[in-house]
């Protein structure tokens, strides 16, 4: 049976997919429970009942997990229209006092709260001392970067820098990411598994065989948490691996404690579809009618799900729950475990069903070591992660079929977002506090807040595909009891357009929609019972990127546009908040006549504010028409001066040389790039820029060239 879950956590949460249907429906133990509530199992039987009952319903609506209905031939229909997401979801990352909605520190800080950080700046991050996961990292002495399927030191110490070594991780890894906490860093690595069959020629493989473990037939991602020591910055070792069956997410570090989410899906379900029972030789000797072909594909889907129900009735509980494999080299030789990731007693599942996925979210405290621990499960996606230092808030959209019913009340259409709030000031483990819910969808993290212990939340909602429809809102919850109850909302934001960029700044919101032309409006929280929108101001283009650079000051970036909604090039715009009734656009530059493109525009790491001198950087790349040149296109890392008077004007550009290409496949058009500048980081009166070939130092003042650190190409 199920039970109301208001425990403490152990390490490793887990959250799985959220699919079709927000219905409330009968769960394990029988009535109607809380959608807003986690409930947990008792027991593996439990647990089996309930993810086996569930298959078992969505194989015999639909023959698969995936909510495709064969129903009307070989290739299926989603389920109202879209994937109902049997096994994912949407698709899309009085409480305590928690975080205050400021900016981070406008001179930089290492964004994990353990310094001061006066002479360098760390990872541009939503909440100040809540650390996020970035592909460099630097304590003003020592910068870790991974590029090129390597970590490097580079020693940043001295009076030039120096690259003390590189450690191999993966030549074919490219979407790693890291923390840095004293003599340890944590890697976070995206990965798919590479099988070849009895292919003679299959290359050994590297590092452990994970298809030993996770069996042939397992083809999802595999996130890998790395643990790293750095104390010797000469001879850098990896400690221990941990294997994951599921996709990285997100992560947070506060004070050496990472978060790390993890989204899993069921595996080792031999199921077949049902054209793979088709009489494919009855079909074509019988005529190959249109008649025929209906008759055989109903025996075919019968057929596949007598062969699936049988499959989900002999499935066991590693069947339904992330495994995991973790090589401990602390000692040198590899010492290997492998198990599930949690215990069935301590998974929940949310009240309304929500698939049957997963989604983790695992506490690794970087001051210990890397290990599989006792963990807590939730059947419920988490696409949108937020949090402060006090807590860590997940997000999940299920998808509605009544927004792809034409038939469909208005009040039946729409998206609802489910919020789940959990407690992390435990070093060793999260504790689950409360659940609540507000209207349509979120864009990312930027659209939650803490402030004063009430989470503020923008959202998007349209009925169906009616634009017509679609609104914004800026809701409040505050935790009573075990649920977010929402005590107060504005809406009418951006009617006929979508939230494009939001940013909170103590008890004031800033939110961009957009469709043909940018409103910002500003929203006063100040009363979390009743918040308004202040003002407006309608510019072309749009800010995607909002962020705090003085008093009452915004640097927006974004894109710039015409009237008529055309979108063009890159967009730096600093607004005027001072009064919420009237915000002004008092200085614009663009780049890029035709076209232009911006990292930051959706990863706000890319972007760097250093308040001492009043320098934005970010990496640019943009193209401009002129009648004479023809088109041009350039690329780089640029550095921008921002003055309430004076406006905003380049100070200058940063590129790395083009790398040596030994070995040329192209003989016409030759093997030289110009490298993608991707971060740039301050230390003292540098600034350095991360690409993929190295990392470069320039003057603060200026950006004029210092030293050159080129990482090794092989």
């Amino acid at each position: 049976m199920s039970r109301p879950f208001a425990l403490a956590l152990p390490a490793f949460l887990l959250l799985g997919a959220l699919a079709t249907g927000c219905s409330e429906q009968e769960q394990p133990g029988g009535g109607n429970l809380d959608p807003r509530v986690l409930y947990a199992f008792d027991s593996c039987d439990d647990l089996l009942s309930y993810t086996k009952g569930e298959a078992k319903g969505l194989i015999e609506k639909y023959g698969n997990l995936n909510g495709y209905d064969y129903s009307g031939g070989w290739f299926g229909d989603p389920a109202g229209g879209e994937s109902t997401g049997g096994l994912t979801g949407s698709g899309s990352d009085g409480g305590d006092s928690g975080g205050d909605g400021s900016p981070p520190p406008q001179d930089g800080g290492n964004g994990e709260g353990e310094g001061a950080g006066d002479d360098y700046s760390g990872t541009n991050v939503q909440e100040a001392g809540v650390d996020e996961p970035d592909i460099v990292k630097t304590d003003g002495e020592r910068i870790l970067a991974f590029a090129r399927g390597k970590l490097h030191f580079v020693d940043a110490s001295g009076a030039s820098p120096t690259l003390r070594s590189s450690l191999e991780i993966g030549a074919d890894l490219y979407d790693v990411q890291l923390f840095m906490h004293e003599d340890r860093a944590l890697l976070l690595v995206r990965s798919w598994p590479y099988y070849y069959g009895d292919w003679e020629g299959a290359p050994e493989p590297a590092g452990i065989d994970l298809q030993q473990y996770f069996g042939p037939d397992y083809y999802n991602s595999i996130t890998r948490l790395i643990e790293v020591d750095i104390s010797n910055p000469d001879a850098m070792k990896i400690v221990s691996n941990l294997h994951i069956t599921g996709d990285l997410v997100s992560a947070r570090m506060v004070e050496g404690v990472a978060r790390v989410v993890v989204r899993s899906q069921p595996n080792g379900l031999k199921l077949k579809d049902p054209y793979e029972f088709f009489d494919y030789e009855a079909y074509e000797q019988g005529g190959a009618s249109e008649a025929l072909y209906d008759h055989l594909w109903q025996v075919a889907l019968s057929q596949s799900k007598v062969f699936n129900t049988s499959v989900i009735e002999g499935s066991t509980i590693e069947n339904w729950l992330p495994r995991y494999v973790r090589e401990d080299l602390s000692q040198g030789q590899a010492e290997v475990s492998s198990g599930v990731l949690l215990a069935c007693d301590d998974v929940m599942h949310p009240g309304v069903y929500s698939g049957l996925s997963t989604l983790g979210v695992l506490t690794v405290d970087l001051d210990g070591h890397l290990s599989p621990t006792g963990g807590v499960g939730v059947f419920s996606e988490g696409e949108t992660v937020y949090a402060s230092k006090q807590n860590l808030y997940v997000a999940t959209t299920p998808w509605n079929p009544a927004d792809s019913d034409p038939e469909a009340s208005a009040e039946e259409q729409g998206r609802t977002t489910y919020i789940h709030k959990f407690d992390i000031q435990d070093r060793s483990r999260a504790a689950y506090v409360a659940s609540g819910s507000v209207r349509g969808w979120l864009l990312s993290q930027w659209a939650m807040s803490e402030y004063e212990g009430d989470l503020r939340v923008a959202s998007t909602d349209i009925q169906g595909w009616d634009q017509a429809t679609s609104e914004s809102f800026v809701s409040v919850l505050r935790q009573e009891s075990d649920e977010l109850q929402q005590i107060g909302q504005v809406g009418g934001l951006g009617k006929t357009e979508q939230i494009q960029g939001v940013r909170f700044i103590g008890d004031k919101g800033y939110v961009v929609t957009f469709r043909q032309t940018d409103p910002l409006y500003t929203v006063d929280v100040s009363d979390p019972a009743q918040p308004v929108v202040a003002g407006e101001l309608k510019i072309p283009g749009f800010s995607a990127y909002l962020h705090p650079v003085g008093e009452d000051l915004i640097l927006g970036v974004g894109r710039d546009g015409t009237e008529e909604g055309q979108l063009l090039g890159i967009q730096l715009s600093l607004f005027d908040v001072s009064d919420d009734a009237a915000p002004k656009q008092l200085h614009k530059t663009s780049i890029g006549s035709e076209w232009g493109w911006s990292e930051a525009l959706f990863d706000h790491k890319a972007f760097l504010w250093w308040g001492k001198t009043g320098l934005a950087m970010l990496p640019l790349e943009w193209s401009s028409y002129d009648d004479n040149l023809g088109y041009t296109w350039e690329q780089g890392a640029f550095g921008f001066r921002v003055d309430e008077a004076d406006g905003i004007s380049l100070v200058g550009e940063v590129q790395h040389p083009e790398p040596i290409v030994d070995e040329c496949w192209d003989e016409y058009y030759g093997c030289y790039y110009s490298p993608m500048l991707r971060r740039s980081i301050v230390i003292g009166e540098q600034v350095f820029t991360l690409s993929d070939v190295g990392l470069k130092a320039s003057a603060l003042a200026d950006l004029s060239d210092a030293h050159w650190v080129e990482f090794p190409q092989n």
